[in-house]
């Protein structure tokens, strides 16, 4: 196994290369949870990076709601070598009805009773992380769901990247 890659002064650098250094640039990461944090084969390598970079703000943006937002700190410590909730400047949680009012229109498309455009609450639904990523300051989603959370981060200005990223998988 080789040695860890090293800075321009010798120290070890954790994560060293592409897309760390290109997180490296912002000053505040929004994190999604499931199959991102938790569960993805690069979960480890994001967990180092988040713990290796306490100047930078780390927050959790999630779809979880309908009271599975009251795990996220248990789930999180259920994974080894998971960062610790003083790693994050916080939680965003979406709200329940938005969730609700998504799969509503979700159900209507599933059964063939809506095939129109894009509907309001399929609209807020996607662009939710975004504008809550917006709100906090941050400049870059990692998400696995890139499908789900495009328009807001376009809508919003805010870089999107997939975990897929972090590794070959």
């Amino acid at each position: 196994m080789s040695p860890p890659p090293k800075t321009e002064a010798g120290e070890d650098r954790v994560n060293a290369g592409p897309p760390f250094d290109e997180l490296r640039r912002h000053r505040t990461i929004g994190w999604d949870l499931d199959l991102t944090l938790i569960g993805h084969p690069a979960s480890p390598a994001m967990h180092d990076f988040i713990r290796a970079t306490p100047e930078i703000r780390h927050l959790i943006v999630t779809f979880r709601s309908h009271g599975a937002q009251n795990h996220i700190w248990s789930d999180l410590a259920g994974v080894d070598g998971a960062p610790p909730p003083s790693c994050f400047a916080g939680v965003v949680n979406i709200d329940d009805a938005i969730v609700q009012a998504f799969r509503r229109i979700n159900q209507h498309r599933a059964s063939g009773h809506y095939t129109g455009p894009l509907s309001p609450a399929e609209a807020l639904y996607r662009s939710w992380k975004g504008r809550m990523c917006a709100q906090w300051g941050a400049t870059i989603l990692i998400d696995d769901m890139t499908d789900y959370v495009a328009l807001g981060c376009t809508l919003h200005g805010i870089e999107l990247l997939h975990p897929n990223r972090f590794g070959r998988f």
